[in-house]
């Protein structure tokens, strides 16, 4: 999981100086500030910095980016962030020359790692510091407030409306309350972390995929949709807890709205599929606002919104929005609307989990 603060942004733009003076100096590759000349082209490059427990950095192909564990800002020596930068750089320059093959550590990447006189301390970069006592980063809170999330919504599996209605409308209460908590409570002293969490990928984001997209909002995210190579991502940006039930969210909506749409595709062959998932994504979302609404005011929900905005763009410092112009469906559209004002969402869709149980849309 990618994750910034304005911390974590100046740690991140001292890694660009350091990558920067790497390339230039130690392989005599001259860089720009976004990107360096290999070969002939130039090539763009991008460093971020992730939360996990099991690897200190890594070579993202697909987005010319390298990731270097945030432990390190706070546990390593400058010398040891370094030598695991330099490690990553070397993946850099193998993928370059020789594509997917040089991804692992083997003769590729060694090759590569004594063509720039590289010695072991920087090929066998993971092994070079101790992090046996490292204590993983939990949030207790926040963990709790994700279950409780997850609970209401299991209540949502209910064959009473009334009572699925209910769970849905409570599990987004709590979290609602929760941000505001959050809100109140964050002064200039407190800095608070923002996490990037990849929910969904496939080779095209479709009409489906725009409708998780607004769904996600009522989640307190923001979503976004990142393109490399031949594969789309959808990220979600936001605090640990609600990136979290975005990710969890996002998993159930990807074979729930699927499963929705060929079921009323029996009904009504001709029906417009991605009028009817843009209808399904603008029922829901006018429910859930509506809702929220009730339960506090404009003010706060706008504060709410700036928050996410000042997030974002922490994260994406270039992001642009398109605006579809797509030609709607009325008919599809008016029924994917009424589908999503009944949808509720079930827990994280298990294989062995029997067809009738998935049922979320109360006709």
């Amino acid at each position: 999981m990618l994750i910034y603060s304005k911390t974590i942004i100046s740690f991140i733009k001292r890694l660009k100086s350091d990558f920067r003076e790497i390339v230039s100096q130690e392989l005599g590759i001259k860089v720009h500030r976004t990107r360096f000349f290999y070969k002939g082209r130039l090539v763009p490059y991008d460093i971020v910095v992730f939360e996990n427990n099991s690897k200190l950095g890594y070579f993202e192909p697909n987005f010319f980016k390298i990731a270097l564990n945030r432990k390190l800002m706070y546990l390593a020596k400058d010398q040891v962030i370094k030598d695991i930068l330099r490690h990553e750089i070397m993946h850099f320059i193998a993928w370059l020359d020789y594509g997917q093959a040089a991804l692992n550590h083997l003769d590729y990447f060694k090759s590569t790692c004594r063509r720039f006189n590289f010695d072991e301390r920087v090929s066998n970069a993971y092994t070079n510091i101790e992090l046996a006592n490292l204590q993983c980063y939990e949030n207790f809170k926040n963990e709790k407030i994700v279950e409780k999330v997850k609970k209401l919504l299991k209540l949502s599996t209910s064959d009473n409306p009334h009572e699925a209605e209910l769970a849905t409308m409570k599990a987004n209460e709590l979290l609602l309350n929760h941000n505001l908590e959050l809100l109140a409570q964050s002064t200039r002293e407190q800095e608070e972390e923002i996490y990037v969490k990849r929910v969904l990928s496939g080779k095209k984001a479709t009409a489906k995929h725009q409708a998780i997209y607004e769904i996600l909002k009522t989640f307190f995210v923001s979503p976004v949709f990142s393109y490399g190579g031949d594969i789309f991502y959808l990220e979600v940006t936001g605090t640990y807890t609600n990136t979290q039930l975005a990710e969890y969210v996002s998993h159930f909506l990807d074979y729930e709205l699927e499963r929705i749409y060929k079921i009323e595709k029996k009904h009504n062959p001709v029906i417009s599929k991605n009028s009817f998932m843009q209808g399904v994504g603008l029922g829901y979302t006018e429910k859930i606002t509506a809702n929220q609404k009730q339960q506090t005011g404009s003010k706060e929900l706008i504060a709410l919104k700036d928050v996410l905005k000042e997030q974002v763009e922490m994260v994406y410092q270039r992001l642009s929005h398109r605006t579809s112009r797509s030609h709607n469906c009325q008919t599809s559209l008016h029924l994917g609307k009424k589908i999503g004002n009944n949808l509720t969402i079930n827990p994280a869709i298990q294989k062995n989990t029997p067809l009738l149980k998935l049922l979320s849309v109360k006709h």
